[in-house]
């Protein structure tokens, strides 16, 4: 990162100025050492009060490394403990830009920020992202997941023109489901992919919800029953919904 480079600082919540003061610090030292180019960083901080958390404490950064957009995000009992994970998070990150035909380790080295404890019929869709998705192999796409911090990737599969999800699970830790399609990808491939064969649901946003409420799942990828285009419902860290549709 250029020592002229400003890390700008975003606050939600009852952040102390000792703890974001920290964090800046500890998050703009590591950023001065990395081999990648910075062009720009900004972090967020947040703390969850209400309902009462484990881990209320949640960092992210946005950074611009390279000509690629990365970000992070975890949480911690304190700032402190989230800063030190988050340095070890955006490492993993930046190493995966210097080197993208090397998968992520599977099983994660870590656990995944908890959700905030909300019950089933009191989450609402509270942000909608809607973008024009990007065409590409399963292989980018991944890499995309990854440099994100994304638990679930949409885009469309340059292989067969669907709509398709890359996200982390199974037996290699790299699963890619289309509408439709059920064949690997094409061609040369360095991810070690596991195929989904389930149907993808065909269902409008209010019926996706019901179903997430009775899975528990991190998200459900689907049909949009008016649009016939893939969508992805991911449930936040607040507890809530976030839904990603396609222009």
């Amino acid at each position: 990162m250029s020592s002229t480079l400003t890390l700008a600082v975003d606050i939600s919540g009852d952040v102390v100025p000792g703890a974001c003061e920290y964090v800046r610090r500890r998050i703009g030292a590591f950023l001065r050492r990395v081999p990648a180019q910075v062009e720009s960083a900004k972090l967020k901080l947040t703390v969850y009060r209400k309902p009462a958390v484990p881990r209320p404490a949640l960092v992210q950064v946005n950074l611009i490394a390279d000509g690629q957009p990365v970000r992070a995000q975890l949480t911690g009992a304190f700032f402190q403990e989230a800063a030190t994970l988050l340095r070890k998070r955006l490492n993993e990150q930046l190493v995966r830009l210097q080197n993208p035909a090397v998968p992520r380790p599977w099983p994660p080295p870590r656990d995944e920020p908890p959700s905030v404890p909300r019950p089933a019929g009191q989450r609402e869709v509270v942000r909608r992202k809607q973008y024009p998705l990007r065409t590409c192999r399963p292989d980018d796409a991944a890499l995309t997941m990854d440099l994100m911090d994304y638990r679930v990737h949409l885009f469309v599969d340059a292989d067969t023109g669907e709509d398709a999800v890359v996200y982390r699970g199974g037996p290699t830790g790299y699963r890619l489901a289309r509408l439709a399609g059920l064949s690997p990808p094409a061609g040369t491939v360095t991810t070690p992919w596991v195929v989904n064969v389930h149907p993808v649901p065909r269902l409008d946003a209010r019926a996706a919800c019901e179903r997430l409420d009775a899975l528990e799942l991190p998200f459900l990828f689907f049909r949009d029953a008016e649009t016939d285009r893939g969508v992805v419902l991911y449930q936040r860290y607040d507890g809530h919904y976030g839904l990603v549709t396609a222009t």
